[in-house]
């Protein structure tokens, strides 16, 4: 576990070194808000597609050698990236990107397979804390190597680093990640055999009543919450008047919160409340916090609301990522949380192909009040299900 936190931190961290910049990368090749948002959607419904897929090939072929692929495929899009000179191949870079980012579910499937039922849920909440301790530091330094001069940012300098990081990854991989999969737990049939394809294997998750209700909640939640996230740099740079380094330490604010949340709150919220209340919780915040994010005109409120988002996501995720392992058997981990992953994922693609277009034609605080209706319905699905008690109060 602790290689494998290494692994998904040093990743994440390359990423997150791009993450405040790619909006004014996009504009500088002459490309609008509706463009910016679009790219990312673009990337998540790569990750949508693939995530299946690469989560079956790590069922078949263990974790390490799916993760050793897709993280040297990441290093290829950052270095694309860098030396990007026109709205195309930026365009190949998140396509790259996009399909190495289906590995996510892997990764917690590698933590499924080595940890047992009762403490699953605070293992994977710790792994989760490398995902957003590399989210954390990632914007801040890409934000401080690209400078607060938005006409004279420098791109090159963070996707390079980015790429170096992605190889160091790469080389923990190799070097000290055993494989979590022994070969009699493996599937045997592997993508492209007779056997269930995708679109099957959701419609074989939504006839789980748990399964079902987690993936609609998860797939409004996204959606609210990668509205917010794809345009929220440039809404800072029009309404706050940030430029990159300041919305890089933003992002890094939001990271520090998340990573300190997962780390103190998530085991005793799970233990005193159960897991759908729990959810329930984390909706509410988000619902609230998007109203803020609304309505905020200066730093000190939108701090305040990306402190509420920020808390309200990094429980979420591995609560409801725990509550799925617990559907699927040891063999049938990867997949589960692929086809999971991927619905997670269709709520990134619709939040930012909507945020860009609203940013531009209704006003620029408009994706966080759609986002917030959004959540409205999410919280009356899960105080419904709690209400019909369709899952245990508690996983542990």
């Amino acid at each position: 576990m602790p290689t494998l936190f290494l692994v998904l931190f040093v990743n994440v961290l390359g990423f997150g070194l791009i993450i405040p910049l790619l909006p004014f990368y996009v504009e500088r090749l002459g490309g609008g808000p509706e463009t910016v948002t679009l790219l990312i959607a673009m990337y998540a419904l790569i990750q949508f597609l693939m995530s299946p897929w690469i989560g079956r090939l790590s069922d078949r072929y263990g974790r390490r050698p799916i993760l050793a692929w897709t993280t040297a495929g990441t290093i290829v899009a950052h270095v694309v990236l860098a030396f990007a000179d026109s709205l195309w191949l930026i365009v190949l870079s998140r396509v790259i990107g996009g399909v190495m980012a289906g590995n996510l579910g892997v990764a917690f499937a590698y933590a499924a397979d080595v940890t047992t039922r009762q403490e699953r849920a605070r293992q994977i909440g710790r792994l989760t804390t490398g995902f957003t301790l590399g989210f954390t530091f990632g914007p801040a330094l890409g934000g401080l190597m690209a400078g607060t001069d938005m006409e004279t940012a420098n791109f090159l300098v963070p996707a390079l680093a980015a790429a170096s990081l992605s190889a160091v990854a790469w080389l923990c991989v190799m070097l000290f990640l055993p494989e979590s999969l022994p070969p009699e737990d493996r599937v045997s049939r592997i993508p492209g055999e007779r056997g269930p394809g995708m679109f099957r294997q959701l419609t074989m998750m939504f006839r789980v009543e748990v399964l079902a209700l987690l993936a609609i909640v998860s797939f409004l939640l996204f959606m609210a919450w990668s509205a917010m996230l794809s345009i929220f740099a440039l809404w800072a740079n029009r309404i706050l008047e940030q430029g990159p380094t300041e919305i890089g330490f933003m992002f890094m604010w939001m990271g520090l919160v998340g990573a300190a949340t997962q780390f103190t709150l998530i085991g005793p919220m799970t233990q005193k409340y159960g897991d759908l209340a729990t959810i329930l919780l984390t909706s509410v915040g988000m619902l609230v916090g998007l109203v803020l994010l609304a309505l905020a005109s200066t730093l000190w409120l939108a701090l305040l609301a990306l402190t509420l988002l920020s808390v309200a996501h990094s429980i979420f995720t591995p609560v409801v990522t725990n509550l799925v392992t617990q559907q699927a058997t040891r063999g049938e981990h990867g997949a589960t949380l692929g086809i999971f992953q991927s619905v997670g994922s269709l709520g990134r693609v619709a939040g930012p192909a909507f945020s860009g277009f609203a940013f531009t034609a209704l006003s620029y605080s408009s994706p966080f009040h759609i986002g917030a209706l959004v959540m409205v319905p999410c919280c009356i699905l899960v105080f419904s299900a709690m209400r019909r008690n369709a899952t245990p109060a508690a996983s542990t």
